[in-house]
């Protein structure tokens, strides 16, 4: 009996030990799960008061260049210069009096750079604006084409006259409209040539012609809908009809329906003056048929034009509403248009036709924008067309706003002809970001409409961002190479230019279809952006020099270096934020990189000053062989970093290293901590590498390694090796130069043999930073953005300028005169 009591005694006593330990462990945990919440919640605090605290909010820089923007706020393009002349004379001076590229912009309703060219002459026509001469009996006007419509209305109504074409809005120049060849709601009218009587043109070489249906048929045909390519259209003499009251009807219907509604009811009526339908998203299977009928009622609206000073304050909020919330598109089907339409005014045609874009105007296009894109079909493939527009809608959930079904007449000749047979004009509204994640999601989907549209014997319309093929505009422009033939005549040397010509004539850069090469262009905002990232690679390398010449590396500027960084990321931004569309993937790169190395930078800068400084005084401020073993793999991290993603590092054999070094021995105080210092900070990039890597396999497409460029040099140009001459055509040549470290490298190297850059990665500007001691310097080739002091030798500073790159070895030979060495070209 006693045995049994001192047994369970002692298994009681064994479970309350067992007990207490787990309890224990539990505790252990519990404490270490403790001081590592402590430890996060710290971390993020002390990195966001660093990060608050350092860098250059205040930094302002204006580019003192001569930028043109379009409505849509997406393709800022830099030109040389900019002029707005009032007479024929000033525009034949302009041309003849210089040599270089020639655009042409009006009321800047274009929206893929059809107005621009970089470094280009830009002629603002906008000033360019009289009536030149009226005939109310034979119902002519003759103007300058910087007119707007609205003020052609304002002179002719009191007549009771009215345009015979124009568009649905009045804030266009005539002359833009004619670029494009314009078409609008009205029935059985097609494009805008069928209402113009002649035109006036200036040619390239500074010639004044008139071109008409009779005179010089092949420029009449060739500048109205040519985008500015033949000539400058400086007047033009438009048919003019009589003003007349309409009426507006209205009815819902399938889409399904329209066409032969259409035909039935619409097209063969002569009382019908406007006409389009509205197809409702998201599904588009409803619209709504609105036509305006010529009437003898009563007016319902005694106004003859709408108000110029009109306040548009509900409309672009609705429009807003519906695009940003799901239920919008409901309310708007089934509540705000039948409000809308409820009723049947009575209005004169003129004021119909006098709409102003301000009413379709967002308070603020920065993070946003609203857009067009128009595809045109033959009428007998509407029922056909439909289905694959909802289908390419849905598929890449585009935000469509609407899509207007207009009807257009058969183009009586242009050689770039949208309307090759009588059509149906799908007008397609819809609302984008503006970074470039967002403008690519929408060249996907507008290729697809293209492409629907063309198999069907159809076409696109050019005047928006310019995301087509060139094999689509061929097919959708089958006379292209006429109207290239006709440009080469009128402008040989290529002086009348813009972003759609620069990628779709064919003598642009003599056949090399850059968009076939998936990593060819680049957002030049990103030479800007890269500055900060490539601080990443030449901190490193400072550290590393710091340490090769002995000194202590408790004494680096960590703290500094982390207040450069974040500088350098807000003037990159800054640089950018005006005049580029956002980089929104970009600019969050940047942020992840700038966090984790003010972490990493904050904790060795505070632990060398403490921890590493008192052994290094221990050890007599004389560097052990640790100190100069990691020397050694900082050099050869920075040496790696120049060329390869940082991840790519093998970290783990020089923390092997560091544990073959001779384990006592003099200062073996100093030598044990740099072991276990060094094991922990290349241990954790090792793990932290992985993951990253991983990361970037998974989300990144794979890089090939080149940034391309087009250039005029000799056909017996020699190149490096790792150049690849990707094309050549007689003295033309699109290159392969490698990325990264080694493109500073060859670039020099490559323009010394001459070579005549006509754009890198489809920019026309270049970054860099040079090495030197006084910046207080002018410069002829280049332009200094800002400068800053080495964080570890303040008396040498780092210059960062921008360049044209047709003018690298000048600006780097200019530079390296006055002392200062190339450090790095930012590519893109």
């Amino acid at each position: 009996m006693a045995y049994l009591s001192n047994n369970l005694a002692n298994n009681d006593l064994k479970k309350l030990k067992n007990l207490t330990l787990i309890q224990w462990l539990f505790k252990l945990i519990k404490i270490l799960l403790t001081l590592f919440t402590i430890f996060i919640i710290f971390t993020v605090l002390a990195t966001t008061i660093v990060v608050y605290n350092s860098g250059d909010p205040e930094f302002q820089y204006e580019f003192n260049d001569h930028w043109v923007n379009n409505v849509s706020q997406i393709n800022s393009v830099r030109v040389a210069k900019e002029i707005s002349p009032r007479n024929v004379t000033e525009i034949v001076t302009a041309i003849t009096n210089t040599s270089g590229p020639i655009s042409i912009g009006g009321g800047r309703y274009s929206q893929g750079g059809q107005i621009a060219y970089p470094d280009s002459l830009h002629i603002d026509m906008r000033k360019f604006n009289k009536v030149l001469a009226f005939d109310k009996t034979k119902k002519t006007i003759t103007v300058q084409t910087g007119i707007r419509w609205r003020d052609i209305q304002e002179y002719i109504d009191p007549y009771n006259l009215s345009l015979k074409i124009m568009q649905t809005y009045s804030n266009f120049t005539v002359g833009g409209s004619l670029s494009v060849n314009v078409h609008g709601r009205y029935v059985g009218e097609g494009p805008l040539v069928n209402s113009v009587k002649q035109i006036t043109l200036v040619l390239a070489n500074g010639e004044v012609i008139t071109a008409s249906p009779t005179i010089n048929p092949e420029l009449f045909y060739g500048a109205i809908g040519g985008y500015g390519g033949i000539g400058v259209i400086v007047e033009a003499q438009l048919q003019l009809v009589d003003n007349v009251k309409v009426e507006r009807t209205d009815i819902v219907m399938p889409v399904s329906e329209y066409k032969n509604f259409f035909l039935k009811y619409i097209s063969p009526n002569p009382d019908a003056v406007f006409t389009n339908a509205d197809i409702y998203p998201p599904n588009y299977q409803i619209a709504r048929s609105v036509t305006w009928y010529e009437s003898d009622k009563k007016l319902t609206q005694q106004a003859r034009l709408i108000p110029r000073d009109e306040k548009y304050v509900w409309s672009p909020r609705i429009i807003d509403w519906i695009s940003d919330i799901s239920i919008g598109y409901w309310v708007r089907q089934y509540i705000i248009d039948p409000i809308i339409y409820i009723s049947n005014p009575v209005e004169w045609r003129n004021y119909e036709a006098s709409y102003d874009v301000r009413e379709l105007e967002p308070k603020d296009r920065t993070e946003s924008t609203y857009v067009l894109r128009e595809y045109f079909v033959p009428v007998d493939q509407f029922d056909a067309f439909v289905p694959k527009m909802r289908d390419i809608f849905k598929k890449y959930k585009a935000n469509i706003i609407n899509v207007s079904i207009r009807h257009a007449g058969q183009d009586p000749g242009t050689l770039l002809a949208w309307a090759k047979t009588d059509v149906f004009a799908f007008v397609v509204y819809y609302k984008q970001g503006t970074s470039r994640e967002e403008q690519l999601i929408v060249k996907q989907w507008s290729r697809k409409m293209n492409n629907a549209a063309i198999a069907l014997g159809g076409s696109y319309y050019l005047p928006y961002q310019i995301f087509e093929t060139r094999e689509q505009f061929v097919a959708a422009y089958p006379n292209a190479q006429k109207y290239f033939n006709l440009k080469k005549r009128f402008d040989p040397n290529y002086r009348f230019r813009n972003q759609l010509w620069a990628k779709l004539y064919s003598e642009a850069d003599n056949n090399f279809d850059k968009d076939k090469i998936a990593q060819y262009f680049r957002g030049e905002e990103q030479t800007f952006l890269t500055i900060p990232e490539w601080y990443l690679v030449f901190n490193p390398q400072e550290y590393s020099d710091y340490l090769q010449s002995g000194k202590a590396p408790s004494n680096f500027p960590f703290w500094q270096s982390i207040n450069e960084y974040w500088k350098l990321y807000d003037r990159s931004i800054n640089l950018t934020k005006n005049h580029y569309p956002p980089n929104k993937e970009y600019q969050t790169m940047l942020q992840v990189i700038g966090i984790s190395t003010t972490i990493e930078y904050m904790y060795k800068g505070t632990y060398e000053k403490s921890v590493g400084r008192l052994t290094w005084w221990l050890a007599d401020s004389q560097a052990t062989p640790e100190d100069k073993l990691i020397s050694q793999a900082q050099t050869a991290y920075s040496n790696l970093i120049y060329n390869e993603a940082w991840y790519k590092f093998n970290f783990m054999p020089w923390v092997k290293k560091v544990w073959q070094e001779d384990f006592f021995g003099t200062h073996f105080v100093r030598k044990l901590e740099r072991k276990l210092f060094f094991t922990f900070e290349f241990g954790l990039k090792a793990i932290y590498a992985q993951i990253i890597g991983y990361a970037a396999q998974s989300s990144y497409e794979t890089s090939d390694g080149l940034i391309y460029m087009s250039a005029l040099g000799n056909s017996n140009t020699k190149f490096d090796p790792e150049i690849k001459v990707i094309y050549k055509n007689k003295e033309r040549y699109l290159l392969g130069v490698p990325r990264w470290g080694k493109f500073t490298e060859k670039m020099p190297e490559l323009v010394k043999t001459g070579l005549a850059l006509d754009d890198i990665s489809g920019n026309t500007r270049l970054a860099a930073s040079f090495l030197g001691e006084d910046n207080n310097i002018k410069l002829s080739y280049s332009h200094s953005l800002f400068s800053s002091n080495l964080v570890s030798n303040p008396k040498q500073k780092r210059i960062y300028v921008y360049m044209p790159v047709n003018q690298l070895q000048k600006a780097i030979d200019e530079l390296n005169s006055h002392g200062f060495e190339l450090e790095h070209l930012y590519d893109y």
